[in-house]
């Protein structure tokens, strides 16, 4: 498999959040650089091994909810692969929401990562860490909503759903009311 390829794969398992299959591909001295200030989260800075590198990984999807995780891989020129993501993070304690997109670049070596450096805006995202380390310290902590129990099959009643596509259109509009377009359907 070429390096592109592998970080391909890579990427779609850890797409899934499955770290220890995410890791086959991912050398015992990789080095993992997390271009934040390594203060304010315990996974920022550097990272240096397989396992450390695991960990940091571990503590990221504890602590947030992926609520948008698109990859594209924009570049590879021999072992090293350029990756675009746009994100959305959800901070499960605070209920704060983090959106924006990153640049990776992954250095592979005989099939294996060797080195991964991630590139945000670091203003923004330590911005926001601060924030998420203020309301925990203030404990403005958010309850995990709570999941109604399932109903069994036999309590289950279904309403149809209607939808409709009642809007006038844009000639109606102009005309106003009266001249194609009655009083129910403008608003004036």
């Amino acid at each position: 498999m070429s390096a592109r390829e592998i970080v391909a794969e890579v990427l779609r398992r850890w797409a899934a959040q499955d770290v220890e299959s995410a890791f086959e591909f991912v050398a015992d001295d990789v080095v993992y650089v997390l271009n934040i200030d390594e203060d304010l989260a315990p996974f920022a800075g550097i990272t240096y091994g397989r396992e450390a590198m695991m960990a940091a990984f571990y503590q990221m999807i504890e602590q947030y909810d992926y609520l948008k995780w698109e990859q594209a891989i924009v570049g590879a020129e021999g072992d090293v692969v350029r990756v675009q993501t746009q994100f959305r993070f959800h901070h499960r304690r605070t209920g704060t929401d983090l959106e924006g997109s990153m640049r990776t670049v992954i250095t592979m070596r005989d099939g294996m990562m060797v080195r991964c450096e991630e590139f945000l805006d670091r203003g923004m995202v330590e911005a926001f860490m601060r924030l998420a380390q203020q309301r925990e310290a203030a404990n403005q902590i958010v309850q995990p909503p709570q999941i109604p129990p399932r109903r069994s099959p036999k309590e289950e009643t279904r309403v149809p759903v209607r939808m409709t596509a009642d809007v006038p259109d844009k000639e109606a509009l102009e005309k106003g009311p009266g001249e194609g377009c009655d009083e129910e359907r403008c608003d004036s």
